[in-house]
């Protein structure tokens, strides 16, 4: 079961990504510039990203047919629920606390080490519980215990004592084990799209995406902890216009329909559908983008003005014609998870042109 498992989740894209990512993590450890990061901006750093990542996999993995094919076995559920989770805690070992702790350069010593894979554990386990709980019958109590355990869970951060954290992700482990819902993601959400006939198709399309929200959520998390680091204001402002740059869900929208663009292309007015596109990523990009510098005006550098505000807007209209650009003459199609199309490393080609383009959007205003 494990083995089965990890050959679902582990394919040559991501394979692939984890070693570019390692190495460039390496060489910046090693030879780059490091931030002034402590052990508590780790642990937040990493509870946020191992929580993002877990939500994807989990939307990804849990729409796919092959997981309905699991619940025919002749196998306990819980055997599987047990495998997964074995499975997404070690990966998220090595693909996300690794490279963080190379990243942010923070020295580890036995007890942060520990504590450290034990909040991984915790947040893998707590992300877990709260998608059973959002993708089941909704109650009253339901709420309740995703509140309690997204309370709990944060306050591990605070908290960071190790019986303590073992005593969490015990009472979360049990909450799992004690529930005997079968998770299976239905692909389309019919109602919604009859609610939304005849509005634009890709905002129905990421309406349907729970994992849109999510993203967008931890992406305004991100811009506010690295808003109260103590950085340099010209690196604040090139990290947050980087970070506003990114969300994947939003990017492959096309990519993630599979045969959509062989269809769009065979239409007379597929213009008409690309700018349709287009629309939703300006939107986006617009205001993820103008609620940074409105972040950065009131925090960081108050005397920054009407120009700069217009270099921020020109920077989000260069985001949508990249993304649009991309989507239309690179789409990605040979995936199994969505995860995949989330995590190919095309996603980098634009955030390292919003970065040298902060650059100069810095130097000129």
């Amino acid at each position: 079961m494990l083995l089965a498992i990890f050959r679902d989740l582990v394919s040559k894209n991501r394979l692939f990504l984890f070693l570019t990512s390692l190495a460039f993590a390496l060489y910046y450890h090693l030879v780059g510039a490091k931030f002034s990061t402590s052990f508590q901006v780790l642990l937040i750093s990493t509870a946020i990203v191992t929580a993002l990542s877990t939500f994807q996999l989990l939307y990804s993995y849990f729409s796919m047919d092959r997981v309905q094919a699991y619940y025919q076995l002749p196998l306990s559920l819980n055997r599987f629920k047990g495998s997964f989770l074995t499975v997404t805690f070690l990966l998220n070992l090595l693909e996300r606390v690794l490279l963080l702790i190379l990243f942010l350069g923070v020295r580890l010593d036995l007890l942060q080490s520990f504590k450290l894979v034990l909040l991984s554990l915790l947040v893998v386990l707590s992300v877990f519980y709260v998608f059973i709980q959002f993708n089941t019958r909704p109650s009253f109590l339901g709420g309740v215990l995703i509140s309690v355990t997204t309370v709990l869970t944060v306050s591990s951060l605070w908290v960071q004592q190790v019986p303590y954290m073992i005593f969490l992700s015990a009472l979360v482990t049990v909450f799992i084990f004690k529930n005997e819902d079968l998770i299976a993601i239905s692909k389309h959400n019919q109602l919604l799209v009859a609610k939304r006939r005849s509005g634009n198709y890709f905002w129905i399309s990421l309406f349907q995406e729970r994992y849109f929200s999510i993203n967008f959520v931890f992406t305004l998390i991100f811009l506010l902890l690295i808003l109260i680091q103590d950085y340099e204001a010209p690196l604040k402002i090139i990290i947050l216009l980087t970070i506003a740059s990114v969300n994947t869900p939003l990017t492959t929208l096309i990519s993630a329909d599979k045969d959509l663009i062989d269809h769009v292309k065979s239409l007379p007015k597929s213009l008409f559908f690309y700018l349709m596109y287009y629309r939703v990523l300006l939107t986006y990009f617009l205001s993820v983008n103008l609620f940074a510098a409105l972040l950065l005006k009131m925090v960081v550098m108050p005397d920054l003005g009407i120009l700069f505000l217009l270099g921020v807007m020109i920077l989000a209209v260069v985001e949508a014609v990249l993304h649009l650009l991309i989507e239309i003459y690179f789409p990605l199609r040979k995936w199994n998870l969505k995860r995949e199309c989330w995590k190919h490393p095309r996603k980098y080609i634009v955030p390292s042109i919003v970065f040298l383009l902060s650059w100069s959007l810095l130097f000129c205003f």
